[in-house]
């Protein structure tokens, strides 16, 4: 019954993005809280914009390097290369990142971590504050993860400097071996002018896969996503692709 539960409120996030806008969060990935210490990792993620839409040929590539430094903490080193419509590929930002675990609630098995990152903009975007509360349960084949998001700008100008609100989540389950099949979304809440209201997302299936290829030193995980836009993020891409690849090693 939790797990339905859980996979219930997973589904109303995905729903959520008929009613919930704009934000195609290109930059952004589903976090879980867990925390594994003397691993290190290296992520590469890609996302597109295809078109027609305004945002057709949009592209955000993110590389991190994260370090488990103990059983609840890890840090990370985060660049950001992204490409407008019609531009080219430019870095626009470089961050520190870390995650702390929390716990588990009682009764509930839900697991909450906590995100949070400070990044130097470049190429003229300003600084930023990124905070995410991060929610998983796992129960037999099942996975749902829900990431609520802020984000606020940092020395910008008067009148600019506000907060906005966002989601990531996905729900998958271990269906052959090491691969999981499910949906994810990404969408917004709204900022502090306009909390929640008639919003957009995007939201498709998933697929991810995680092991050691043959006899190769470190463990490799694949996530891929293709995403379609649903509410007012209709007019900004006919679809979104989106790919992630993770090296991570045990010291």
């Amino acid at each position: 019954m939790k797990g339905r539960a859980l996979a219930l409120a997973v589904g109303f996030a995905l729903a959520g993005g008929a009613v919930a806008s704009a934000d195609p969060r290109l930059d952004e990935v589903v976090y879980s809280p867990y925390v594994e210490r003397h691993v290190v990792e290296v992520e590469t993620r890609v996302g597109q914009e295809l078109g027609p839409g305004d945002l057709s040929g949009a592209r955000a590539v993110v590389v991190e390097v994260e370090a488990g430094i103990s059983d609840r903490a890890s840090l990370a080193l985060v660049s950001r290369i992204v490409r407008e419509p019609g531009g080219s590929d430019r870095l626009t930002g470089l961050g520190l990142e870390g995650i702390y675990y929390l716990g588990q609630v009682p009764k509930l098995g839900v697991d909450v971590g906590g995100y949070l990152e400070v990044a130097k903009g470049l190429g003229g975007e300003s600084d930023g504050l990124e905070a995410k509360l991060l929610l998983a349960k796992t129960q037999g084949r099942f996975q749902g993860l829900v990431n609520l998001i802020l984000e606020r700008p940092l020395g910008a100008p008067e009148g600019e400097a506000f907060a906005s609100y966002g989601y990531a989540a996905s729900a998958t389950w271990r269906v052959v071996g090491r691969w999981r099949l499910g949906a994810e979304a990404f969408g917004d809440l709204g900022d502090d002018h306009s909390f929640l209201g008639r919003q957009g997302a995007y939201v498709g299936p998933q697929v991810k896969w995680e092991g050691r290829p043959g006899r190769l030193p470190f463990d490799v995980a694949l996530d891929a996503g293709w995403l379609a836009p649903v509410g007012l993020d209709r007019r900004e891409a006919r679809s979104q692709t989106r790919l992630s690849v993770e090296i991570e090693r045990r010291f």
